[in-house]
């Protein structure tokens, strides 16, 4: 019996509220005003002192000095008047004797009035001082309840449209109480979606010029060969999902392979299934290469801006040269492994066929349209080229990525490659919700103690070292292959690699900040290697919807590609990203 989409809706909010329920009744309560207990240790050394401190009404500074084996530490704690999503205990610690300490080597405890214990990490250690952000928790169950029922409906973006969680999960965070109502759409203009929308006009120019087809057409003279023709198809549209959609990027290239495993009379073969299996491969991972190339590259980039990079002052480290440094390397790492397995996949599945498909690739003429560049195909390469060169010589000129999209957008429209009244309402607005309501999300679980919530629960990650990058990614691999689409997945899952990936840099004696990327990008290069389902990205559900692809080679061939292509990536460039995503 099939089930209609309304049912499904109905199926995906009844869900929700379980999920949700579930989770506000498992997080404990928040934190009462009162006299807390505090420990400093440093095991290392076998150095502790203890201090009182008062939470909420009548809090002040206090200051405490104690000292043990030729160590000295003077403990100050900062005033705390009321409790609130946001409003952060700060401590600073001066250690004065000790040698190569770490993040590890110092720890604080927190005993609440009523009886709870938590222990935590410096957030920094330089010049001998320790500091720790402590955020109590408040409206900690509110927020659960809205992470829990947002995952559900995000993976149900097939039945209720991502826009719509979005504007809930904003809502939800207003009414609740967990984010201020003057806050409430402040993310929705983050710098960065100026950078996605003006992506997506860079789409509409290439459509509307015709330089989609003069792109594609190149592979007709180049695909002689079954392995030519999966190499040829598969950079043409991985380097336009660069610019992209990986949708549209599809949606360009499709047309042409068709037509021509169609006049080679080799369409529906094991081999054209391979083809097009390789097609979804190649359109998804290239959104990887740039900051612009698919939604979950700006989400998960603002957020770490946003809630990592601004405690050291450095609100736009995450800009579109920043992830050139660190996606470039895993598009090669991946668009290569997935041509590779492709080709090796074809000539062990389709051995007995590739001489026969080989001799009519070669025997194919295909009429080209020699046909000089127009002046609007001029005129908007050089719109395009202009921007790219904005993005990319921000060193020089130090104008933002997201002010950088903008003036782009305002040169598109002052030159007349685009039309204020025909294009306009096609740029990506839809994806200013989803973005906004995300970044909102993020914040309000590292404002409620969520975060910290998490990794009480998640501690023992720390003692996993390098092996720990691997379980993110691959986590987040699972999510985006058989329960959301990437997209959607991202909402939800930097609040939660942000904070997990601090845990595990405390434990591997790297910088905070660089632990909380490294883990965020490896889930977002995850999720973009995930296309072994229709459900799993655009790609996948348009290739296999031309009833081209056979559903045992698109599940065989993605979840070969994304094994082999998340360890080799993780593997490869964890260390690298480090260095990168250090401040």
């Amino acid at each position: 019996m099939s089930v209609s989409a309304a049912q499904k809706r109905v199926i995906a909010l009844i869900l929700a509220i379980i999920v949700g329920t579930a989770l506000y009744t498992v997080m404990p309560p928040d934190w009462p005003e009162g006299t807390y207990q505090l420990a400093l240790e440093i095991p290392r050394y076998g150095v502790n002192g203890t201090l009182t401190y008062i939470l909420g009404e009548g809090s002040q500074d206090t200051t405490v000095a104690f000292s043990g084996n030729n160590i000295n530490i003077t403990v100050n704690v900062e005033a705390v008047t009321s409790i609130s999503p946001g409003n952060k205990i700060v401590i600073t610690a001066k250690i004065e004797g000790a040698e190569n300490l770490t993040l590890s080597d110092i720890h604080l405890k927190v005993l609440t009035p009523d009886g709870r214990r938590y222990e935590y990490l410096p957030i920094k250690y330089t010049n001998n001082e320790a500091v720790f952000e402590i955020q109590p928790y408040s409206k900690l169950k509110e927020s659960a309840f809205i992470f829990g029922s947002a995952i559900v409906l995000f993976a149900a973006a097939s039945v209720i449209h991502y826009v719509i969680t979005g504007i809930y999960v904003t809502l939800a965070l207003v009414l609740t109480g967990v984010v201020a109502q003057k806050a409430a759409f402040t993310m929705y203009m983050a710098p960065l979606i100026w950078v996605f929308i003006a992506g997506s006009a860079m789409e509409i120019i290439i459509k509307e010029t015709g330089l989609d087809k003069r792109v594609a057409r190149t592979l007709t003279s180049f695909a002689t060969s079954p392995a030519r023709l999966i190499i040829g198809a598969g950079l043409i549209v991985s380097f336009l999902s660069m610019w992209m959609s990986n949708t549209a990027a599809t949606y360009v290239i499709l047309p042409l392979v068709i037509s021509l495993v169609t006049q080679a009379k080799i369409d529906n073969t094991r081999f054209s299934s391979i083809l097009f299996a390789s097609l979804a491969m190649a359109a998804s991972v290239g959104g990887t290469a740039t900051i612009i190339g698919t939604p979950p590259n700006l989400i998960v980039s603002q957020l770490l801006n946003d809630v990592v990079y601004k405690n050291v002052g450095a609100t736009q480290f995450m800009d579109f040269n920043r992830w050139l440094m660190v996606g470039a390397p895993a598009w090669l790492i991946g668009i290569t492994v997935g041509l590779l397995l492709a080709i090796m996949y074809a000539r062990v599945v389709a051995a007995d066929e590739l001489p026969r498909i080989g001799e009519a690739l070669r025997k194919l003429k295909v009429e080209e349209e020699k046909k000089p560049f127009s002046k609007l195909e001029i005129l908007g390469l050089a719109n395009m080229l202009f921007l790219v060169a904005l993005w990319l010589t921000e060193p020089i000129h130090h104008i933002s990525s997201g002010i950088a999209g903008a003036i782009g957008l305002l040169v598109f429209f002052a030159t007349g490659v685009l039309d204020v009244k025909k294009h306009f309402k096609k740029l990506a607005w839809d994806l200013m919700v989803l973005f906004g309501a995300g970044l909102t999300l993020g914040k309000a679980l590292m404002a409620t103690g969520f975060a910290e919530q998490l990794l009480v629960v998640l501690s023992p990650v720390r003692y996993m070292g390098f092996a720990a990058w691997f379980v993110v990614g691959f986590a987040a691999y699972i999510v985006g292959t058989f329960i959301s689409s990437h997209t959607s997945a991202s909402a939800f899952i930097a609040p939660l690699t942000i904070p997990l990936g601090m845990l595990i840099a405390a434990g591997m004696g790297i910088p905070l900040e660089a632990g909380a990327a490294v883990a965020t990008i490896a889930a977002v290069v995850s999720l973009n290697n995930a296309v072994a389902l229709p459900i799993s990205t655009p790609p996948s559900a348009i290739v296999y919807s031309t009833g081209r692809v056979r559903m045992r080679d698109l599940v065989m061939y993605g979840l070969l590609y994304g094994i082999i292509a998340n360890t080799l990536a993780i593997g490869i460039l964890a260390n690298y990203w480090i260095g990168v995503l250090t401040p």
